[in-house]
């Protein structure tokens, strides 16, 4: 499965729908498949996509958050950095990262409106993006140095895990102003060398320029050194370092991990539940089945009690009632399955217009079928025939409506 990573430049969306992006699709490990720069209407539609946002775009910053109201953090985080914005908090929006060791959170600030016009534009375009990773926070730090990569107009500067930010050029030949300004301030940092890089790692991008590292190297009093070219679409993502921009209001709709974590419990407890409710089925099932079982059992022994002859006992009760037809044919009494009490009972759901139109009657194998005029006799017979007990079904042809009635128990 591949994934596409979108570079959105800074000057889009505004630049128009055919303004070209650049983008890469990258494989399961990583590696490079393709890539190129494509309008919008031109980008391949991979099942996974991402985005990097500028560096220039993204403040990251750090404040200590309040413990709990974890649903309503997403809406006050904003707020918790009012005092390093030049702008209405409203208008902004805070994605959170990890806690650092000083109790303080890593925050990444952007434009509300357009990250909205970014993610409105694309999905009007089918990509759905799952990812924005702030470009600062992509390239690999150095062992115990900075990194910075270098547009020959400005560029970034990554300082730690989370920590970062945008540089501009500065003056020809010498290092950017933030660049010396943070390096100052991590030297006489409370923790000392601790917190001060040991060397600074210079990445030129899509080709630029790099400046004269030796130049860079005096006036910083820190050794700068040349690297790889910056390449923002193939970067490594450490999800551990980054921070992901779609959060709170501009999170996908997808389940995520947090989602099953909180779900978790209430999962569980289902299954508890379910896990009773069939035991309990279970045992009632198994009782039940054990009272059919003496029910059954009983019938028998009352059956053989009264028939000691019998030699198979399928049906109880059915042989019962057999038996006793038989026994009472015998005596001399009529059964309920008998033509006389089978044609009264059948008689009494009589109307009117069925006496008249009834032409003949048969009686054989304890089935009495009768037979009507056509029109004589209809579904409201036969609905009067069930109500008073009796099985009936009837058969209709061109001369005459035929109804059979097998009875039923008195």
């Amino acid at each position: 499965m591949s994934l596409l990573r979108i570079h959105i430049p800074a000057d889009w969306p505004e630049a128009g729908p055919d303004a070209a992006l650049a983008w890469s699709r990258l494989g399961s490990r990583g590696e490079r498949l393709d890539g190129g720069a494509s309008p919008t209407a031109g980008l391949p539609r991979d099942s996974q996509c991402e985005i990097v946002v500028p560096a220039e775009l993204v403040l990251l910053t750090q404040a200590r958050l309040p413990r709990g109201r974890k649903r309503r953090l997403p809406a006050l985080l904003p707020y918790a950095v009012e005092d390093r914005l030049g702008v209405d908090p409203d208008s902004v929006h805070v994605a959170a990262g990890a806690q650092q060791a000083d109790g303080q959170t890593a925050l990444a600030v952007i434009d509300k409106t357009w990250l909205g016009t970014v993610l409105a534009r694309l999905r009007a375009a089918g990509l759905q993006p799952a990812h924005a990773w702030p470009e600062t926070l992509l390239p690999a730090l150095p062992e115990a140095g900075w990194v910075a990569a270098w547009s020959g107009r400005g560029g970034f500067l990554r300082t730690g895990t989370q920590r970062g930010f945008a540089l501009d050029a500065g003056e020809t030949g010498q290092p950017p102003v933030a660049l010396a300004l943070a390096l100052d301030a991590a030297r006489t940092a409370p923790d000392g060398p601790a917190a001060a890089p040991a060397r600074l790692l210079l990445r030129p991008c899509a080709g630029a320029p790099l400046p004269d590292a030796a130049v860079w190297s005096r006036a910083l009093a820190l050794p700068v050194e040349a690297g790889a070219e910056w390449a923002p679409l193939g970067a490594h993502v450490d999800t551990a370092g980054a921070i992901d921009l779609l959060q709170g209001a501009f999170a996908p709709a997808t389940f995520s991990r947090r989602d099953g974590q909180a779900l978790r419990l209430p999962l569980i407890l289902l299954g508890l539940i379910a896990l009773v409710h069939g035991g309990a089925t279970l045992i009632e099932w198994g009782q039940l089945r054990h009272e059919r079982q003496q029910l059954r059992a009983a019938m028998e022994a009352d059956f053989r009690a009264a028939f000691p002859e019998a030699r198979v006992v399928v049906d109880a009760p059915l042989q019962m009632r057999r038996n006793l037809a038989e026994l009472q044919r015998a005596a001399g009494q009529t059964t309920p399955r008998d033509f006389l009490p089978l044609l009264a009972r059948a008689s009494q759901a009589f109307d009117e217009t069925n006496r008249r139109g009834l032409r003949g009657l048969r009686y054989e194998a304890q089935t009495l079928t009768l037979e009507f005029a056509p029109g004589a006799a209809d579904d409201a017979l036969l609905a009067r025939l069930r109500e008073a007990g009796l099985a009936a079904e009837s058969r209709r042809a061109d001369d005459a409506v035929r109804i059979r009635v097998t009875g039923g128990a008195a």
